[in-house]
């Protein structure tokens, strides 16, 4: 399809240059040249990738709509007929609605299909940007050229960049928390920038300092990188030199807007940070990632939780919710044989490890956190919260304390998964500590430790991995190298999932014959923030 329209498209760009000329605006011109050939380039890396039929419903919607919102949008151009541009913001939005529909199935999301998704929910601002400025619209103290800009922006890094950089993510499967740390950054740095061009000076060049870092380190990660095609490569990596000069001069003019002196004028920086990047950046890496022809990896269709929490959780929101059910279940999991893999055999295990999975009820637990030096600031205020939510409440007292626990039979229908039972724990002052839900799944011959925990209108999910290793059992959300498999920490919500910048590993040791020992260690970023220690003993009387 796209072929065949290509001769249209080409046609439609010299129809709006010839009836512009010679008083061509530059900016219209890039914006409109993304509209016409860099959006639906990147529809063979983001369509035909979903085994849901509404998603396949609405591709086939867009890739048949798509010829006439680009026609549209020539057309509010070329007759000034502002509210042409209407057509292409509803298309745009439908973009940015299929985006987050792909981000709110039941598929465990890498954080590079999540880039992905995300650069066609940006698209979707820039096809209000663009309405704004055919029609006139007066957004606060923006000029007409402001508007435009903006619209040009997000037709092309807020756009583009984040789809790069999930395709990055696709064929690199090393360094994944240097990789994570660039792509939450990547994600974020238009929202900081658009606050900054809105609000503060100083924002702005600080959110520009900040993507120009991200944008050094995704380039330093592409020359790293193994690519498939020695053309795509090459066309790749001369796309990210280009953008790592271009990007300084973006830094030079937020640094004149913020000292309120002229280093760079606008019509300056359409030209070396518009046109250069078009055809300097875009252009080379559009025909690099086609050459290279990067594929998702394979993603678990298992279900997370339909449970959300309310504004407080405690130990008595599943009654709350009707959602308990009277099946009494033992322990965390029904049998360990169930999460066998190659690297997980639960005979390798001390049987006691194993038995405190399958009856946890025959066990008491005591607790001590530890939170590192660095994050004791925010762990004050992150208990101060906790606390009140009832959920997750780890305390700043570094003592040993006892924790009770119950498990709980949940309503399957309820939470979409099988065999659900709830952890319920408190502390000694009676004050909700967890209350987490439990379920095993299979995946490609691996099973699988799916924990949700209800939050404020959302939940959080670890899925970890289990190993065996001397006897001692290991528990990790920590992708592997290879980036195969589900585990990771996720967030849901009602519109979307997404993957979070944490990652925990639980080691469980039995080192006498009634005690076992956990130590539960968590990252933000890859840098450690937390340490739980336990002691468990067997008490089966108790």
């Amino acid at each position: 399809m796209l072929k065949r329209h290509g001769i249209i498209r080409a046609l439609c760009f010299i129809w709006f240059l010839a009836s512009e000329a010679p008083d061509i605006s530059v900016a219209e011109a890039l914006v409109l040249f993304s509209i016409l050939f860099f959006v639906p380039e990147i529809f063979p890396f983001v369509f035909h990738q979903s085994v849901h039929r509404s998603i396949r419903s609405l591709e086939k919607l867009l890739m048949h709509i798509y010829p006439a919102a680009a026609v549209f949008a020539v057309l509010a151009l070329v007759t000034d007929v502002g509210y042409f541009a209407l057509i292409w913001w509803i298309y745009t939005a439908l973009l940015a609605l299929y985006g987050m529909l792909r981000l709110s199935k039941t598929k465990i999301h890498r954080i590079e299909e999540t880039s992905i998704l995300c650069g066609l929910v940006y698209l979707g601002g820039g096809g209000f940007w663009f309405f704004a400025y055919a029609a006139h619209l007066q957004i606060l103290h923006f000029g007409p050229l402001i508007i435009l800009l903006t619209a040009v922006h997000f037709h092309y890094s807020a756009f583009l960049i984040p789809i790069f950089n999930g395709l990055l993510g696709r064929v690199h499967r090393e360094k994944r928390v240097m990789y994570g740390w660039g792509t939450w950054i990547i994600l974020l740095s238009p929202l900081l920038i658009a606050l900054g061009i809105t609000y503060s000076k100083t924002l702005d060049i600080l959110a520009v300092g900040i993507y120009m870092a991200a944008l050094y380190l995704n380039s330093y990660l592409i020359f790293k990188t193994a690519f498939r095609s020695k053309t795509g490569k090459v066309l790749i990596r001369m796309s990210s030199l280009v953008l790592m000069i271009t990007i300084c001069f973006s830094l030079v003019y937020s640094f004149g807007v913020f000292r309120q002196e002229v280093t760079l004028t606008i019509s300056q920086m359409i030209w070396i940070h518009g046109v250069v990047n078009a055809f300097g950046v875009i252009l080379p890496a559009l025909a690099g990632w086609r050459k290279e022809n990067p594929q998702p990896s394979d993603a678990s269709v298992k279900v997370f939780s339909r449970i959300y929490g309310k504004r407080t959780i405690g130990k008595n929101f599943l009654h709350n919710i009707h959602a308990e059910n009277n099946i009494q279940y033992s322990g965390l999991v029904d049998d360990m044989r169930s999460l066998r893999s190659n690297d997980f055999s639960p005979e390798h295990l001390k049987p006691l490890i194993v038995s405190f999975y399958e009856q946890t009820k025959d066990y008491e637990v005591k607790a001590k956190v530890t939170w590192s030096t660095w994050f004791q600031p925010f762990a004050k205020m992150y208990e101060y919260i906790s606390k009140r939510t009832g959920q997750i409440h780890l305390s700043t007292n570094p003592d040993w304390y006892r924790m009770h626990s119950t498990i709980k039979g949940v309503h399957s229908k309820k939470d979409g998964r099988n065999k659900v039972r709830a952890w319920i724990r408190t502390n000694e002052k009676n004050e909700t500590i967890f209350t987490a839900l439990y379920s095993v799944y299979r995946s490609k011959g691996e099973g699988y430790m799916n924990i949700s925990l209800p939050l404020p209108f959302s939940n959080m999910t670890g899925v970890l991995k289990p190993y065996h290793h001397k006897e001692n059992l290991i528990l990790t959300s920590r992708r592997r190298k290879s980036g195969a498999g589900d585990e990771g920490i996720y967030l849901r919500t009602r519109i979307g999932t997404c993957p979070l910048p944490l990652s925990e590993t639980f080691l469980i040791k039995a080192p006498c014959a009634s005690r076992l020992t956990a130590v539960h260690e968590m990252w933000l970023f890859g840098i450690q923030f937390l340490t739980v220690n336990y002691e468990i003993t067997y008490c089966p009387s108790k």
